[in-house]
């Protein structure tokens, strides 16, 4: 099984400027989807389900999807949390 997105450098090269706008254009869809999953991700802590497994199969358990449309693991609820905390930075 090969790793990564395959047309992932080619996009990039073809994007210009580095894939400097193709980065921004990823990064407010991701930081849209954390938007959406905020409510959701304060719901399930305030069931009392705090570690990074349990919210990931809270989660999955209500049908929420990842950005790309995967399963909920340890990583992803990490990066989740993460984008969600740095967005609640930025609006303080």
């Amino acid at each position: 099984m090969k790793l990564g997105n395959p047309n992932g450098a080619a996009a990039l090269r073809r994007a210009g400027e580095d894939g400097a706008v193709l980065r921004e254009t990823v990064s407010l869809n991701a930081d849209a989807h954390a938007r959406a999953l905020a409510p959701v991700v304060e719901a399930i802590r305030a069931e009392g389900h705090s570690s990074l497994r349990s919210i990931a199969d809270q989660l999955t358990a209500r049908g929420m999807m990842t950005r790309r449309g995967g399963q909920w693991h340890v990583s992803s609820v990490r990066n989740l949390l993460g984008r969600i905390s740095g967005m609640n930075q930025n609006d303080n």
